[in-house]
């Protein structure tokens, strides 16, 4: 997993709209607090060579939600080799998902954890041969400028399918 201070987050060095605290229940020292935005952008990454080879994987954002959150209705997601694929290129194929809500048709759904945390699928990718450089997962929600907070993010996780 990588942690959500390793992770590009617009807006979190600005701590009116982030709040940067631990938290009892995260693997990692500290977790990032989303109290305002309007403009909700986050992405990771990491290098191909550290993950196993020939092997399919699966992008999760873990996070969990404040009592009182609002705003976190849904946010697009793609996953992309860095070097392979443009930003605007994996845009156009962007999910939807669903990150408050347990439903709706045709979105990717957060779910619970054994650990007391949530997760929501960001997207999929096999790693041939570890060679393709930086994989990138991101969240974003850019379009709809509402208010959103309440939000606590852990990381980023990539995980062997």
């Amino acid at each position: 997993m990588v942690s959500a201070r390793e992770l590009t987050i617009s807006w979190s060095d600005t701590p009116h709209y982030w709040a940067w605290s631990s938290h009892p229940d995260s693997r990692f020292s500290e977790v990032a607090n989303l109290r305002f935005v309007c403009w909700l952008d986050m992405r990771g990454k990491i290098e191909t060579r550290l993950l196993s080879k020939r092997t399919n994987y699966v992008v999760y954002l873990v996070f969990k939600l404040k009592s009182g959150y609002y705003g976190l209705e849904t946010a697009n997601t793609f996953v992309r080799f860095v070097d392979l694929e443009s930003d605007n290129e994996a845009e156009e194929r962007a999910s939807v998902v669903s990150i408050s809500r347990q439903e709706g048709p045709g979105e990717n759904r957060s779910k619970g954890r054994d650990d007391e945390w949530m997760e929501i699928e960001m997207g999929k990718f096999f790693n041939d041969a570890g060679e393709d450089g930086d994989v990138e997962a991101r969240l974003m929600e850019v379009r709809r400028l509402s208010a959103k907070g309440g939000l606590i993010v852990q990381g980023i996780e990539f995980r062997p399918e």
